[in-house]
């Protein structure tokens, strides 16, 4: 989208400017309805910034979709006004208008109507919708601000779920186009809270979703941004919306951004092609295999052992090779040495044949000790391997008549670490969660019950069948069930 350098949307006709897709995501009753309604209002005005619906190319359900939703906005305090949602997913044009003149257009599709795939987005027929979130150019995803203030743990759990869907339907690990999470009607909050979630929507949505569930969402949306959102406003008998223009804008910012971005980097790359290709071809040729040959290595030996972890968590066979009292953070252990008195160091080749050897822990400690960017790919081959080792060790430990609690809380510790890191999704979470919980349940530790409730969640969205199975045991065995873990 072509923005002026002043910062101000262009005139450029409509049919001049690449079309936007922003994806319209929410679960029933999350106010998609009021946001469409809003936007049928709007194109009733003259005058004044605004994004309006353009239902010209419109079919007749969509036309009448939007025109009772608006309708039952304008009568909200009058009467309870049916609105007639469409069965299917569909698309239609938004304009922004300056006084008459178009000056920005984008096209808003709206895949889930009824809010029946949010109910249950890992469904196959959910993800074949869901898909189109691989071509969008943004999401905006409406949550209903929720009575109290706080939402509820199945709220929150609702959440995982959709934002799973949404990356596993984009086939990967994090979201890159701007998303917009929307708390909306809150109108229909107290006056002083309603102000507070404008005037700082961002810490009134982590309030409403607690730690744990907003990290989910930045680690899913790097490009998140929270607006606080009422279709109807605060005006009797008339839709007047709050949040609305600026929500919209803010997309329009964000391509904007981007394709000045692009053009600055085309105009980098022509400049230095020639220089980069001489001073720098020797050293990253030879940087790359050298790249390639650790991460390949650490990389299938990971997925070897990750692929062997259900049989790995029922196994009791094995000893650990180090007393139960030593603490995973020591650097040193009766191995250290190898031939020749000379220092092993370590690495996740080494952690690898630790775990081969039935030295979980040992695994564990040469990983605590490597500092790897968490953005790298051996970051993410080490934190496999912790998932296996953290797995067995946890499984060792519990097994002994008398299991360190130390060890076990070393163990608490540097899963808990490893998760910060993962992406919601990836196939690592699910045993990094079910040994963290394991250990927490195991050894009677004081872990906090959302922590360890949302662990076993992970493992039960993401898990392999084994790994299910186990989190049903430990959620057994958490509630006070005959079920025990062993």
């Amino acid at each position: 989208m072509r923005l002026s350098r002043s910062g101000s949307h262009s005139r450029r006709p409509a049919a001049a400017e690449r079309r936007r897709t922003i994806v319209l995501w929410g679960a029933a009753d999350s106010g998609k309805s009021g946001l469409l309604g809003a936007l049928r209002s709007e194109s009733t005005k003259t005058v004044g910034e605004r994004w309006t619906l353009d239902l010209t190319d419109a079919s007749p359900d969509v036309v009448a979709y939007a025109d009772s939703a608006s309708l039952a906005l304008r009568l909200r305090d009058v009467k309870e006004t049916p609105i007639r949602r469409p069965e299917r997913a569909f698309s239609v044009a938004v304009s922004r208008y300056a006084g008459r003149s178009v000056t920005s257009v984008a096209e808003l599709s709206v895949l889930d109507p009824r809010g029946e795939l949010a109910a249950d987005p890992l469904a196959a027929a959910a993800r074949r919708t869901i898909a189109a979130v691989r071509t969008a150019d943004g999401i905006l995803w409406l949550l209903e601000a929720p009575t109290g203030g706080v939402m509820p743990a199945s709220g929150r759990i609702a959440i995982l779920r959709q934002v799973t869907a949404i990356l596993e339907a984009a086939s990967a690990s994090d979201i890159a186009i701007p998303v917009v999470v929307a708390v909306t009607k809150i109108d229909r909050l107290p006056q002083l809270e309603m102000n507070r979630l404008r005037e700082a929507p961002e810490e009134g949505l982590r309030a409403i979703l607690g730690d744990a569930a907003f990290g989910w969402l930045l680690a899913a949306f790097p490009r998140l941004h929270c607006f606080a959102l009422s279709a109807a406003g605060t005006v009797r008998n008339a839709a007047r919306p709050l949040g609305l223009t600026s929500m919209m804008d803010w997309f329009s910012d964000e391509w904007r951004r981007e394709e000045q971005a692009a053009d600055t980097a085309r105009t980098r790359a022509r400049r230095s092609q020639q220089v980069a290709r001489v001073r720098r071809r020797a050293p990253l040729a030879a940087s790359i295999v050298a790249t390639a040959a650790v991460v390949g290595f650490a990389g299938v030996a990971a997925a070897r052992l990750l692929g062997q972890r259900g049989s790995t968590w029922s196994t009791s066979a094995g000893t650990v090779v180090v007393p139960a009292t030593q603490p995973l953070t020591q650097q040193a252990s009766s191995d250290s040495l190898a031939q020749g008195d000379s220092v092993r160091l370590p690495s996740v080749a080494s952690a690898l044949a630790a775990l081969e050897r039935g030295d979980a822990l040992g695994a564990m400690r040469d990983l605590s000790a490597l500092h790897l960017p968490d953005s790298s790919a051996q970051r993410y081959a080490a934190d496999s391997v912790l998932a296996a080792a953290a797995m067995r060790g946890t499984e060792q430990l519990l097994n002994e008549s008398a299991p360190s609690t130390d060890t076990l809380l070393s163990i608490v510790a540097t899963t808990s670490e490893a998760i910060a890191r993962a992406h919601p999704g990836t196939a690592v979470l699910a045993p990094l969660s079910l040994a963290r919980a394991g250990a927490c349940i195991g050894g009677r530790l004081a872990c906090p019950a959302d922590q360890v409730r949302e662990d076993l969640a992970w493992a039960l969205l993401l898990g392999t069948p084994a790994e299910q199975d186990q989190a049903r045991r430990l959620r057994a065995a958490l509630v006070g069930d005959s079920v025990h873990v062993r």
